[in-house]
């Protein structure tokens, strides 16, 4: 089975987030791990999964992390890795952000000041 990236994203930035998804062609799709009505500090998750008929979408997906940190200064991304590190992605390359992304278990999205 293809291992999947979970994506938390909070409203503000969310819609820029999922378009870049779109522009580079990268499935996604929703994830509801708790019953309906469960308030919730983040506003939805999304499910990556980083590889399809064998090709890695690592890059494609560091490509959107970083274009979409570059277009607003209050944006952020955490990233957790499978050996439970943590990286705040801000000022780092797409190659960075592509290598880890390969061991990534999981991504916050936040963008701190309304659209």
């Amino acid at each position: 089975m293809d291992e999947a990236l979970e994506v938390r994203l909070f409203k503000n930035g969310a819609d820029d987030f999922t378009a870049l998804l779109d522009k580079y062609d990268i499935p996604c799709s929703k994830v509801n791990h708790f019953p309906p009505g469960t308030v919730l500090a983040t506003g939805e998750t999304l499910e990556i999964i980083k590889a399809l008929s064998g090709l890695s979408l690592a890059p494609s997906i560091a490509a959107v992390v970083v274009q979409w940190l570059k277009n607003k200064a209050s944006r952020k991304v955490i990233l957790n890795t499978k050996d439970n590190e943590v990286f705040h992605l801000e000022g780092f390359s797409e190659k960075e952000v592509t290598v880890l992304i390969a061991n990534a278990k999981n991504m916050t999205i936040i963008q701190t000041k309304p659209d």
